[in-house]
């Protein structure tokens, strides 16, 4: 199995009581298949994971499982603060039907235990595993060394998701160290698609909620199309840009999938911080421009 292409990392949705919304994962699963995307990332940074119980961990799994096309992959987000249930985590997503694991870090800032880590949890998985590597959530820095020490040693860590700026200069020193076994994510909002993918990743991981623009940028660079994939971009830059903004992306997200009618209430679980109305109109403003241009986005 091979994973390229788009992979949203999906938000989670939650009725008013803090709840799961299993209705509104249904109808997310039909959005994002219905803009072709390749495969979906449930429960990372965005999907507010680690907000979630056990129970609701299977329970999530089991749906997405279900309801997808059996085309599109399934990328379940791990993390735990401790190599032994983090490897509980990911035996128990695999056999719920993951296909992959988007496999965060610990909380010790060393390499030697963040090395066994990455080694013990996907020898325990089987299956895929992304590294994910995002310091600005995590709280860790992993080096070109460790990062390349990690790809020689663990059989199945086999893809990263760079989301350590500037992402450019760490993939080129990583595609130096690593060589051909490295296979990119670009991340980040999708504020760096296009550079990232001129670089050569293999796809975009990321929450843009409008990820047929990233499919239609995809097509284009596959195709070898760069100058409609720089209009494209260039193009739709200032909504990633304002969808990703630290601290309030989750909610902005939510707002856009409840008003396209997907999510039924925009409830982000505590602590979470929640979009201002002003900071939802001047995203919709942007929204609306685009749609001026003929994009034809949902609002």
């Amino acid at each position: 199995m091979e994973l390229k292409g788009i992979y949203p990392i999906v938000p989670t949705p939650f009725l008013d009581d803090g709840a799961v919304d299993y209705a509104s994962i249904e109808r997310l699963i039909d959005c994002m298949a219905e803009k072709k995307v390749h495969g979906l990332a449930i429960m990372g940074a965005l999907g507010e994971g680690p907000k979630m119980t056990d129970d609701e961990r299977t329970e999530i799994i089991k749906l997405y499982r279900k309801r997808m096309p059996a085309a599109m992959h399934l990328v379940v987000g791990t993390r735990a603060p401790a190599t032994d249930p983090a490897k509980l985590q990911a035996a128990k997503a695999r056999d719920l039907g993951a296909d992959a694991l988007l496999l965060g870090p610990h909380g010790i800032q060393k390499d030697k235990p963040l090395l066994e880590y990455y080694q013990q949890v996907s020898a325990a998985a089987q299956i895929p595993c992304i590294i994910h590597d995002y310091p600005a959530v995590t709280g860790i820095t992993m080096s070109v060394e460790l990062i390349t020490q990690m790809f020689a040693s663990a059989e199945y860590v086999q893809y990263i998701k760079l989301e350590d700026p500037p992402t450019g200069a760490k993939m080129q020193a990583l595609q130096q160290s690593v060589g051909e076994p490295l296979k990119v994510f670009g991340a980040l909002g999708g504020n760096y698609a296009l550079e990232e993918l001129q670089l050569g990743a293999v796809g975009i991981m990321t929450g843009f909620v409008y990820a047929e623009l990233l499919v239609r940028l995809y097509q284009y660079a596959q195709a070898g199309e760069w100058e409609a994939a720089k209009e494209l971009f260039y193009d739709f830059l200032p909504l990633t840009r304002w969808e990703f903004q630290p601290g309030i992306g989750i909610s902005l997200r939510k707002h856009l999938l409840k008003r396209m009618g997907v999510f039924s209430t925009t409830k982000v679980r505590h602590p979470g911080m929640n979009a201002d109305a002003k900071t939802v109109e001047q995203m919709l403003q942007i929204v609306e421009y685009l749609n001026r241009k003929g994009y034809e986005l949902t609002l």
